[in-house]
């Protein structure tokens, strides 16, 4: 039935009009350029092609999208390879090899641009897509956003239907792994990206892809510098070795360093883990008021330094759907005192034990300003300071009554890792999230709205949301990016609007 189901729905296709699969349309770029006249960098006398500026990329590492390990090629192979779609900072849905999308129940119904072609001039089939899926399904580094999609089939030529193992009404986020050509070169597989590698006079380049239309860039042409790691990018942004580098500030600090640098918010929740098994914690109230002694833009300012947006419900504060609202729960009771005065216990009695890893300097400070905001409260705290692999292990045993934890959402908001039964969801039990987990899945399937859910959660609290973390994009002070914002889903997504202000040329 299922099958014939998705039939009926690949047959209608070509007729609708696509349109985001959350209600959102989705945007595609308008060609600027004619693909027949492409930029194209300068020459020396000799022949040899002059690059405009220098990146850097990690030698020992794979140039394969779906072999790279490190964060620098990870990032770097954007410049390169494209999805079926694009993200802006608000996490809208834009087009890149695919010009729209359509949800079904447990689907996602894709249209292909026709027109996409790869950098050697072929076009992109369908057949390159369901390669490209197959490998970022088994790859560490998409493998996570796709756990829930179980297929793809192939209707017609234009079309593609991706199914999931259960309804996810902002699964389409997810659709933005490499697309590379079948059967090109392993080492350096064929995109469609906005440039392309090439080897001139010894070096290894970024050239601007002729085939790629809507695409007028300043810099026509990087030169990339092998470096040994990714620890060195923000030295090498500083002795010339390039012009950008990205600094996720994953050791809770900064070094400055000469260079403009923005704020860029990730998809990094960073939350107040409580045990359900502590008697006072498994009290929804004591968890709320918790929740509501915490000065979470105060946290932000002073432990994160700024390099944070506070949050106050489980989702990114710049995610579309809540932006443009402070989405603040509507819940009967705030006030910490009523609160812990209605629950009818006394946990001032006893320290709550907060481990928190010790080695990261911003959620250490983050640990001693909840001790003191819980403290103003009548709630006492022990902080526990361990080092990176003991604060791991005594999280993974249930060794706390409270922990701060960070994790990488997936684009598509996904809060199943902090459930119960989640890898992320140590000391939560099933009474703690029984109808915040119940409403969830309603929200998925498109049940219920986003609100509902959040005012559900807010009154339960399985965690406690505290903000989400910004790094930190670095440009050499040779690059004029504008007014234009770097984003975490894709770093270089304003490098069409780089222009170099000195002379630079390599």
């Amino acid at each position: 039935m299922k099958k014939f189901i998705c039939i009926l729905l690949a047959a209608a296709l070509p007729a609708m009009i696509f349109a985001g699969c959350s209600g959102k349309d989705v945007e595609h770029p308008t060609p600027g350029v004619d693909i027949s006249v492409p930029v194209e960098p300068s020459t020396n006398e000799d022949g040899s092609i002059v690059a405009d500026a220098r990146l850097v990329y990690e030698k020992n590492d794979s140039l394969n999208p779906y072999e790279a390990v490190s964060s620098v090629n990870i990032r770097l192979l954007s410049l390169v390879y494209d999805g079926l779609f694009t993200l802006d900072s608000a996490y809208n849905l834009n087009g890149a090899v695919a010009k729209g999308c359509a949800g079904g129940t447990g689907t996602v119904n894709v249209m292909l641009d026709t027109s996409a072609k790869f950098s050697d001039g072929t076009p992109v089939t369908p057949q390159d897509i369901v390669y490209s899926y197959e490998l970022a399904k088994e790859s560490d580094t998409y493998g996570e956003r796709l756990k829930h999609f179980t297929s793809v089939s192939t209707p017609n030529s234009t079309n593609m239907i991706f199914t999931l193992d259960e309804p996810d009404i902002y699964a389409q986020n997810c659709l933005t792994f490499p697309i590379i050509k079948e059967g090109s070169d392993e080492a350096r597989p064929t995109g469609t990206g906005r440039y392309v590698f090439k080897e001139d006079a010894g070096r290894l380049l970024l050239e601007v892809n002729p085939n790629r239309s809507g695409f007028s860039p300043s810099i026509a042409c990087f030169e990339l510098t092998e470096i040994k790691d990714s620890s060195v990018t923000n030295s090498s942004l500083e002795i010339g070795s390039t012009c950008f580098s990205f600094d996720e500030l994953a050791d809770g600090s900064y070094t400055r360093v000469n260079a403009k640098t923005q704020n860029v918010l990730m998809n990094n929740l960073v939350y107040l883990g409580v045990n359900g098994s502590n008697e006072y914690l498994a009290d929804p109230l004591i968890r709320r008021a918790i929740s509501s002694a915490l000065d979470r833009n105060e946290i932000v300012t002073s432990a994160f330094q700024g390099h944070a947006k506070a949050a106050v419900s489980p989702f990114n504060p710049d995610w579309y759907v809540i932006a443009g609202t402070d989405g603040s729960p509507t819940v009967e009771n705030s006030d910490v005192r009523s609160l812990l005065d209605e629950s009818g216990n006394d946990p001032g009695r006893l320290p709550f034990s907060l481990v928190v890893n010790g080695e990261n300097g911003f959620k250490l400070d983050a640990a001693k300003q909840i001790k003191t905001m819980l403290g103003r409260a009548g709630l006492a705290v022990t902080i526990y300071a361990l080092p990176k692999e003991d604060y791991y292990t005594a999280v993974r045993n249930g060794d706390f009554d409270m922990y701060i934890g960070e994790i990488k959402l997936t684009d598509n908001m996904n809060l199943y890792p902090l459930f119960r039964g989640g890898r992320c969801s140590y000391g939560v039990t099933s009474a703690m999230q029984e109808q915040s987990f119940a409403r969830y899945v309603q929200m998925l399937s498109g049940e219920c709205e986003l609100m509902d859910f959040i005012n559900v959660f807010s009154s339960e609290l399985p965690f406690i949301p505290l903000c989400y973390r910004s790094g930190l994009a670095l440009y050499t002070n040779s690059i004029d990016f504008g007014d234009s914002s770097c984003c975490i889903c894709d770093v270089f997504g304003n490098v069409d609007r780089w222009t170099i202000i000195k002379d630079e040329k390599i």
